[in-house]
């Protein structure tokens, strides 16, 4: 049984992007707004549009699918989720030796921090932003962005 584990099927990133899916505004009952649910590829274009040197939040991500898509608010779950996706594929594609698609290392937590649980390793992601002449420190475990969405 213990074998089973150790041989995990590796993540097909590519397959989770799902460009078959189509972005979608609904009523969110609960607080009365609009909602946008968004697509991994959207998210990805989104994150495409930051211009090297700068790095954007999460909640900016957000904010600006939201407006472009006229919607009061970007659904933070999916949208959690979908970035995890993007920086699989971004992953595989440097596994692979290939250009990474999307410069997903400009995007940061929301307190400016570089995350640890994505799939793309955060001293990469470090190492990229530096190079782009980001100013970080290091502190308790994480990579901080000291000037976050600029």
């Amino acid at each position: 049984e213990s074998q089973r584990k150790s041989r995990r099927k590796a993540i097909d990133w590519n397959a989770k992007l799902r460009p078959e899916l189509e972005p979608e505004i609904i009523s969110d009952k609960r607080l009365g707004d609009r909602l946008l649910l968004p697509t991994p590829l959207l998210v990805a274009e989104e994150i495409a549009q930051v211009p090297r040197g700068a790095t954007i939040t999460v909640a900016q991500l957000r904010a600006r699918l939201a407006q472009r898509f006229g919607a009061e608010r970007t659904c933070p779950l999916m949208t959690g989720i979908f970035v995890k996706i993007i920086a699989g594929a971004v992953a595989g594609d440097l596994t692979q030796g290939r250009k990474p698609r999307w410069p997903v290392w400009r995007l940061v937590n929301d307190s400016g921090t570089l995350s640890t649980t994505w799939p793309l390793d955060a001293l990469y992601r470090a190492t990229r932003l530096r190079e782009e002449g980001v100013r970080l420190g290091h502190q308790r475990d994480a990579w901080q962005v000291l000037n976050p969405g600029a």
